[in-house]
């Protein structure tokens, strides 16, 4: 098992969309941990998910393949998943796999709500 402190917290935003904070880096060994949180959200009928990965590290490439089969599902259901504050090695590897063509980027977390038809006032207004 790899040394890291993993962690992932998540902030719900007007009942519909759901925010995931990954903390340090995504091993392979922590995808149930993944899985078990989003399926739970899931059976609460959250279908858009923003990953905001501006404190993530490296994202293992069984993770991101996860993700892609994630959005196929959500999509099914009128959802999405995206990503906001993307940078880093985990910018690099994103980019290194082409994964625009699958799950769409946004700078910031306001950006990534405004995609999903919240606006926060404070930025749009």
């Amino acid at each position: 098992m790899n040394c890291s402190s993993f962690k992932i917290d998540y902030v719900i935003k007007e009942n519909s969309v759901v925010i995931l904070y990954f903390y340090d880096n995504a091993y392979f060994e922590f995808i149930p941990k993944i899985k078990d949180l989003i399926s739970e959200l899931k059976c609460q009928g959250f279908n858009k998910i923003i990953l905001n990965l501006s404190d993530c590290y490296f994202i293992e490439k069984d993770i991101w393949e996860y993700f892609i089969k994630l959005k196929g599902e959500l999509v099914k259901l009128n959802g999405d998943i995206i990503i906001s504050n993307i940078c880093g090695t985990v910018k690099n590897d994103y980019n290194l796999m082409e994964l625009s063509n699958s799950i769409a980027v946004f700078k910031d977390i306001d950006d990534a709500l405004y995609n999903f038809g919240i606006i926060v006032r404070s930025k749009y207004a």
